[in-house]
């Protein structure tokens, strides 16, 4: 079973549940119903003392002090890792259309990892980042 996490619902749910309001906390319980077992984009909710449902995550606030601590020291991690960054291209299309970006890095074990992005918000923040560093964002068409 999935790691349960605290989850406060933002929608109204209350068609599917008495009490399904926005505001109202559970808490994950991993794939649970036909929608969570067939898309990352839902996942299993319990909802204490008044129903157990596939919820789109689009709909919950993750409120679980634990997970999000562990989640920004992943994060931080990821970025600091970004320093050795190299080949950073962004490709685009022939109109100068957001196609995808690419890179390597080596992981602290010596590992060269490369990455292919093809989320233009994800590539922003990506070439913030890569301008911080000093690290060089070639463009190339396609």
């Amino acid at each position: 079973m999935d790691r349960q996490i605290k989850v406060k619902l933002n929608s109204d749910l209350s068609r599917y549940g008495k009490g399904l309001l926005p505001g109202i906390e559970g808490y994950t319980i991993g794939q649970y119903g036909t929608w969570s077992r067939g898309s990352d984009r839902f996942i299993g909710v319990c909802f204490p003392g008044i129903a157990t449902l596939d919820v789109l995550w689009e709909s919950l606030e993750i409120i679980d002090d634990e997970y999000l601590k562990e989640v920004a020291l992943i994060r931080k991690k990821e970025v600091d890792d970004l320093k050795s960054a190299r080949n950073v291209i962004k490709y685009v299309g022939p109109k100068g259309g957001f196609r995808y970006i690419s890179y390597e890095y080596i992981l602290e074990d010596g590992i060269t990892n490369h990455v292919s992005n093809g989320s233009k918000s994800d590539a922003d923040i990506l070439i913030g980042i890569f301008n911080q560093y000093g690290i060089n964002v070639e463009m190339k068409t396609i």
